[in-house]
């Protein structure tokens, strides 16, 4: 596993883009402006920043902050799952990725993502 992005929600989206594009300098890599969210990536040397804004409420798995990757995602929900831990169903979201979100014993939540279908993340 590895973490492959973190994710911050921008409540003005394009003072987002000219803050971490023009004031930090970090290179574009990637836009999708659909739904139920639009998003820029940002290449961080190795990981990603993902800047999002909903375009509609949402009430799906996602975005939690931190994607974590993993080659095996059914494998690893079932281990959660087997050992007392709480996970979402898996989805497949509409820009391609199959992930599921997790609770960690103390209540902090992350996403896996399957690094086999991570879609246009």
């Amino acid at each position: 596993m590895k973490a492959l992005f973190i994710s911050f929600p921008a409540s003005d989206y394009a003072a987002s883009k000219r803050f971490y594009e023009r004031a930090i300098g970090l290179r574009l890599l990637r836009e999708f402006d659909g739904e139920p969210h639009r998003f820029t990536n940002y290449d961080l040397g190795g990981m990603m920043l993902k800047v999002y804004e909903w375009q509609e409420k949402y009430y799906g798995v996602g975005h939690s902050g931190l994607f974590v990757e993993t080659d095996d995602l059914d494998e690893v929900v079932n281990r959660i799952r087997s050992l007392g831990g709480k996970t979402t169903d898996i989805v497949v979201h509409a820009w391609g990725g199959r992930s599921c979100s997790v609770t960690d014993p103390f209540g902090n939540i992350f996403d896996l993502i399957d690094s086999n279908q991570k879609g246009n993340a």
